[in-house]
């Protein structure tokens, strides 16, 4: 094989590296879509724009933000600030392009007229969605929680910044062995985004159920839910993201390695949760794909499919 193609696998093979959680999530949208998705779009009438312009946005912001990371692959040269952004506050990424989605979705499907049914029905946030869809969104909320007490514990601060930024091992021998971690410096950040982010989430819900139904009981119910999907597909799939940033880069720091000789022999040294980098390496991948699967099914919902009455009925 000619170095010309060799350099070409090379870079398709690091494209694919780098890429695979968004191919794998898109392709994974797409089979959904096409098996059961479409039974799950949005009813006619409603505004399909938001739904469909917020899955792409939040996709393409993924891409842009894992792009400007891996300099390597771009034809240009990225300016310094902006790939050190990207590294040290990647992970409020997933989470600011979540709140940019819940400000959209926040808008109303479609205006309202002045007349609605009264129901005796008290609507509450959750009147609108299935019970776990709004446990899956808490339990990785929990996760992400865990994760962050686990590490900001274990981080210590840089020398140079005092930031908790460190994750330092005694070897011995006045000897030791450091590297980067998701210390209290970076999650701290993202503790707030992730309160607001929730916050805009009950609310978005709270605008959904608070309107009184419209005369069409049957397409009001099932349009609620719809819009109720959205907004936990794109809470989840933020969570998730962060999440999957969070598990990449512990995984990242238990591969830390050190090597001396002394007294004649060689001394290995590794981080005592090493036998959890592939664990945490694939747990990482498959949280950031089933985040980018839940914002693709959002733009997904906003294809028009022919439905039959009678299926909007049993919706």
């Amino acid at each position: 094989m000619s170095d010309t193609a060799m350099k070409g696998v090379n870079m398709a093979w690091l494209i694919l590296r780098v890429f695979d959680f968004l191919l794998a999530g898109i392709v994974l949208a797409l089979v959904w879509w096409l098996l059961s998705g479409r039974r799950k779009s949005l009813p006619d009438g409603s505004n399909r724009v938001i739904p469909a312009l917020v899955g792409l946005l939040l996709i393409l912001g993924l891409l842009a933000q894992r792009l400007a990371g891996a300099t390597l692959l771009l034809p240009f040269e990225v300016p310094m600030e902006v790939s050190d952004w990207c590294m040290d506050d990647r992970f409020t990424g997933p989470l600011l392009l979540g709140i940019l989605g819940l400000v959209l979705l926040a808008f109303p499907a479609k205006p309202r007229g002045g007349q609605g049914a009264a129901t005796l029905t008290p609507r509450r946030p959750t009147s609108f969605g299935r019970w776990w869809w709004f446990v899956i969104p808490a339990v990785v909320a929990a996760f992400i929680l865990l994760a962050t007490v686990i590490a900001g514990i274990a981080s210590s601060p840089d020398a140079r910044s005092g930031h908790y930024t460190t994750y330092f091992v005694e070897i011995g021998g006045q000897r030791g062995m450091g590297t980067t971690i998701y210390g209290w410096h970076y999650s701290i950040p993202c503790l707030i985004l992730l309160a607001i982010l929730l916050a805009l989430a009950y609310l978005d819900l709270f605008l959904i159920s608070r309107p009184a139904l419209s005369r069409d009981h049957v397409r009001d119910v099932y349009a609620r839910k719809a819009r109720t999907r959205n907004v936990l597909a794109v809470t989840t799939g933020a969570l998730l993201t962060h999440f999957g940033l969070v598990l990449e880069s512990l995984a990242g720091t238990s591969s830390l390695r050190s090597e001396f000789t002394g007294a004649g022999e060689t001394v290995n040294s590794w981080t005592a949760f090493a036998a959890l980098e592939p664990v945490l390496s694939g747990a990482g991948f498959v949280a950031l794909a089933l985040g980018v699967f839940l914002w693709a099914s959002v733009s997904l919902s906003a294809i028009p499919v022919a439905r039959p009455e009678k299926a909007m009925t049993s919706s």
